[in-house]
């Protein structure tokens, strides 16, 4: 089951949005549709509660949809009176449950405020997390005597680290990433600078706590090392890049969808400087938003939508889904079986495997600390040649 958002980018197209939810055994047919008063810009499913979906729409509201419910009203939303944001928002986050054993996410919009949204027993209540100042290229605060309004910066995007879970960042339309923290409201821990125009997508690695991903309007997607100021990897993909994931299945592989129609997956640990599949999708339609199924390589499925109204499903080959676990298991098998042809006996391709006597077995590392160490040779590597240069 996957949730799909309708709605237009474009200012003078505004109109009603759709939140509809399909599955792939009937993709012809949503399984729950429902009207929003706005655009539907982004949604995020709740990782425990798997019927509960939260939105943000053009017009700055955010909402909580249940999808088993009959009606098609949100259960929760937000109000004028009550926070509701002033430009639209552009990502929402479900978080973990607070002391109170409450539901909470966040959101973020172009109005320059992160926000706290609080699942109260009658009503969404509201914090603001961070307002988000404007800095020079420097990095500096902007000082404005007008800083109510002109000091904010626009909020793109944002992602919360799941390995250190105070740390967050953020995305404008500047073209800035900032590192900030929940416990550190009042400023920046970092600022990132490299990207031209505004950055879509930051997404921090599922493995690695020191690694994430960034795509942007100036064609590029750049991946960081949080710990240093400047990008580690660039990669040129040759028109505007909507949206950028890593696949919940390997350290060192991620996709990225651009506006001439294509998808661009990458294997970083196979080739640092170019794809290893590059797949046109739509033909006259600019590609928006993907997204990996979360059961990781036991089902392989991308979804990516674009901006007429249309989602495709694509299922990622056998080659594009390596793991460290995987591949060592694949060379271990393939040296095994040219050592017993070498021999001119023993098995051959295919044969059963001999059996390991209880006395010989090899050590087997854990499959999650070895893309953590695989992604960790790429980034010491990457700093390496920097210091060359």
């Amino acid at each position: 089951l996957f949730a799909v958002g309708y709605g237009s980018y474009d200012f003078l197209k505004q109109g009603v949005g759709f939140l509809c939810t399909f599955t792939l055994k009937n993709p012809s047919h949503p399984e729950y549709c429902c009207q929003t008063d706005a655009g539907v810009m982004c949604l995020d499913w709740h990782p425990s509660h798997p019927s509960l979906l939260c939105v943000g729409l053009y017009d700055g509201t955010v909402a909580v949809y249940d999808a088993r419910a009959k009606a098609t009203a949100p259960i929760f939303q937000s109000s004028v009176k009550k926070g509701k944001h002033t430009d639209p928002v552009w990502e929402v986050s479900w978080q973990e449950e607070d002391l109170a054993k409450n539901l909470n996410f966040f959101s973020i919009s172009s109005d320059g405020r992160v926000t706290l949204w609080t699942l109260s027993k009658s009503e969404l209540d509201y914090s603001d997390l961070m307002t988000l100042r404007l800095v020079s290229p420097t990095g500096e605060p902007v000082e404005d005597d007008d800083s109510s309004l002109s000091g904010l910066a626009g909020g793109c995007c944002f992602d919360f680290s799941r390995l250190s879970e105070h740390l967050f960042l953020v995305g404008t339309e500047e073209g800035r990433i900032h590192k900030c923290s929940k416990a550190y409201n009042s400023e920046y821990l970092q600022t990132y600078t490299g990207h031209h125009m505004a950055v879509y997508t930051v997404r921090w690695n599922p493995f690695n706590a020191r690694v994430f991903l960034s795509c942007s309007a100036d064609w590029t997607v750049r991946m960081w090392d949080h710990t240093r100021p400047s990008c580690l990897l660039s990669f040129e993909l040759g028109n505007q890049v909507g949206d950028v994931a890593w696949t919940p299945w390997s350290s060192t592989t991620f996709a990225a969808c651009t506006a001439d129609g294509k998808v661009h997956v990458y294997d970083l640990s196979e080739n640092k400087s170019e794809p290893i599949c590059e797949q046109k999708v739509v033909r006259k339609a600019k590609l928006t938003k993907l997204a990996f199924n979360l059961q990781g390589a036991g089902c392989p499925v991308l979804v990516v939508g674009d901006d007429h109204s249309s989602v495709s499903s694509l299922k990622l080959s056998p080659n594009l889904r390596w793991t460290a676990i995987t591949k060592a298991e694949a060379e271990a098998k393939a040296k095994a079986e040219a050592d017993a042809a070498a021999a001119g006996g023993g098995p051959r391709r295919g044969a059963v495997p001999k059996k390991v006597a209880p006395g010989e077995e090899v050590e087997q590392k854990d499959p999650q600390l070895q893309e953590v160490e695989k992604l960790d040779a790429l980034v010491d590597m990457a700093i390496k040649a920097q210091v060359v240069e």
